[in-house]
């Protein structure tokens, strides 16, 4: 067959054979586009409250147990209260306290080390409940939120931001798993003043609570505010 009665051959195959063709390309763009613009990175369901899921990954939430256990009512209102818990790990723990620590001894006259058993517990208290909020508050209700939503934290009613931002995925600009930027404002209105930290899980559900897993190299406490209250006396 010449070339002129191949192209005449190809040109003469039924309309449907492109149309076909056509349909999977279609189909096979579309699929691997849906796999960037769904993709999320919850953790699903848990059976059993926040505390038994904190518990329930040993060498991860050791130090906020801790935490949880020295403060009054905390634990009682994990196990039974509607909350929105943002979890930190034993690292964010450890970045902490060194940082503490470090401006403790560099203090003139200098302070003895602390740890997490023995700081002040008041102090501890009003920082450690920014990281529960009253309520679940779940990604879906910050996505028609562009500048984010503000909610009081629990028993201290301080001021914390949590707004939605998909991250970057395979080189794809937005088309990552949501996270929520969760910002400790500082009292200030103004965005450069707060100090911001990523999740990196989103939506744990728990018989009463909602879940939400920091990024753990943050430093629990929010860095600087932590340290000054700690060492003012």
């Amino acid at each position: 067959m010449n070339i002129y009665s191949q192209f005449i051959s190809t040109c003469a195959r039924p309309l449907g054979v492109w149309i076909l063709a056509a349909l999977i390309v279609t189909a096979g763009c579309s699929k691997a586009d849906q796999t960037y613009v769904k993709y999320n990175n919850t953790a699903g369901s848990f059976n059993g409250n926040a505390i038994e899921y904190l518990q329930s990954q040993p060498g991860v939430y050791d130090s906020m147990l801790l935490v949880i256990n020295r403060l009054p009512g905390v634990a009682d209102s994990l196990r039974s209260g509607s909350y929105t818990v943002f979890a930190t790990s034993n690292r964010s723990y450890t970045i902490a306290l060194k940082n503490i620590n470090d401006a403790r001894r560099d203090s003139v006259p200098a302070l003895p080390a602390v740890s997490f058993s023995t700081m002040d517990e008041a102090v501890l208290d009003s920082f450690f409940c920014r990281y529960i909020i009253p309520g679940h508050i779940t990604t879906q209700q910050l996505y028609d939120r562009a500048d984010g939503l503000e909610f009081p934290s629990m028993k201290y009613e301080y001021k914390m931001q949590l707004q939605l931002r998909a991250t970057n995925a395979s080189g794809f600009l937005g088309g990552g798993p949501s996270a929520i930027l969760f910002s400790d404002m500082r009292k200030s209105v103004f965005a450069v003043n707060w100090v911001r930290v990523y999740t990196n899980t989103v939506d744990i559900k728990t018989s009463n609570a909602i879940l939400h897993v920091l990024d753990p190299g943050h430093n629990f406490g929010f860095g600087t505010d932590l340290i000054q209250a700690l060492n003012r006396d």
